[in-house]
This record gives structure tokens, C-alpha cells and sequence, in this order.
């Protein structure tokens, strides 16, 4: 297994096995709330979640075990179904060769199914929304796209979209430690390990930004 295919699978195994540990010693107030370790609220943190999640099914898809795709894939069904009143298009037939998956997986986030429901997402939940879940795609793409070559412009291209992605989000300051590494060209381990970490963070500083404190 590559370390692309690695870094997301870590993630995948973190997205599942963090919030299971924090729900144990929960309350039921907090399992609202991503500020507490519990579902998002806002419709920004929602957005975010789904972007991960589709992003990470379509990525390992045919490159991992199907069990694992299919649940994750099925994860961000469920939000766009709930959120969006959304049924996502299935996601490529894997043929299990890691180059033309990891294309396929590429095309169906930035060309097809990703994109029109980022269109969707702006449409119903405004451009904030829209961008977080771009920033949760972009993140997640990012071990497969990012090459340590300074002659390689992707870093600067990808370092531009996060720089957007980071005023329009208000994450500025969660982003910038990314956005550097990519315009110094750091190692593919420290810029794969940090998209990992934001996986972790991010849903916490947007629940700060966005989700309101109400008590039920």
C-alpha cells in the first residue's frame, strides 16, 4: 500500500474511531455540536463533513477494501440525502489498478458527481457552505495531487485555492501553516501528515465559527 493510499485510510480509521471515543463519556447536550465532538450543526460544518466523507470514498475506491468504501460512501450519502434532499450518483466501477482509480476518483470529485453537488450546496446553503465543502474535497485530494518538485506547479495552484478557500471560510489562520508548506515545497510525508491533522481540526475551529449555542 502507497503512502497516498495510507494517509487516507488513517483518516478514515480516525473519522470513525475519534467520535466514538468522544461519545462515550458524553452528555446528550453534547452530542450535538462539533465543538463537543458531536455532529456538526451549522450548515458549514455539514458541508465540510460531507466533503470529507465523499471525498475519501472516491479516492480509495478500487485502491482499498470495498467493505470500507461503501460504508464511507454511504456516510456521505446519508448527509447529502438529509441536508441537501440529494441522491449521489454511485461512484466509478473500481477496476482495482491504483493509477486509473485514483483518476477516476479525481474526475468524479472535480468534473461530475463533486462538482454539481458543490453547485447544489451554493444554490441552497450559500457560497460559505459551498467553500467549505470545496476546502473538505481540496484537503482531501491533496496526498494524491501534491508532488515536493519545485518545478511542479500544482503546490502553488492548490496554495492559491486554499488561500481563497481560507477567506471565504474565515480559516485563514488554520490554513496558512498548509499554504506555506506547499508554496516551500515540503516532503509529501509533512504535507500528507498536516491534511490528515486538518481533518481532524477543522470541523472544531468552523463549529467555533459557525455553530450557535443554543440549548434545547
Amino acid at each position: 500500500m502507497n503512502k497516498v493510499i495510507a494517509v487516507l485510510l488513517a483518516s478514515l480509521v480516525c473519522s470513525v474511531g475519534c467520535k466514538k471515543s468522544h461519545g462515550s463519556d458524553a452528555d446528550s447536550k453534547s452530542a450535538l455540536g462539533a465543538k463537543h465532538g458531536g455532529t456538526p450543526t451549522s450548515r458549514e460544518g455539514q458541508m465540510y463533513m460531507l466533503g470529507m466523507k465523499l471525498a475519501q470514498a472516491a479516492m480509495v475506491n478500487g485502491r482499498t477494501d470495498d467493505a470500507l468504501v461503501e460504508r464511507t460512501f454511504h456516510a456521505a450519502s446519508v448527509i447529502a440525502d438529509i441536508t441537501l434532499k440529494e441522491k449521489l450518483e454511485p461512484l466509478p466501477a473500481a477496476t482495482h489498478k491504483s493509477a486509473e482509480d485514483g483518476a477516476a476518483g479525481l474526475h468524479y470529485l472535480l468534473d461530475t458527481e463533486g462538482k454539481k453537488l458543490g453547485r447544489e450546496i451554493e444554490t441552497q446553503f450559500g457560497s460559505t457552505a459551498s467553500a467549505t465543502y470545496e476546502l473538505a474535497l481540496k484537503i482531501n485530494m491533496l496526498p494524491t495531487l501534491y508532488i515536493d518538485d519545485p518545478k511542479d506547479k500544482m503546490a502553488d495552484t492548490m496554495a492559491e485555492v486554499f488561500t481563497r478557500l481560507g477567506t471565504t471560510t474565515k480559516l485563514d489562520k488554520e490554513l496558512a501553516p498548509l499554504i506555506a508548506k506547499l508554496k516551500a515545497r515540503a516532503p509529501m510525508d509533512a504535507v500528507d501528515d498536516m491534511a490528515l491533522d486538518l481533518n481532524k481540526t477543522l470541523p472544531v475551529a468552523i463549529a467555533a465559527i459557525y455553530e450557535k449555542d443554543d440549548k434545547k
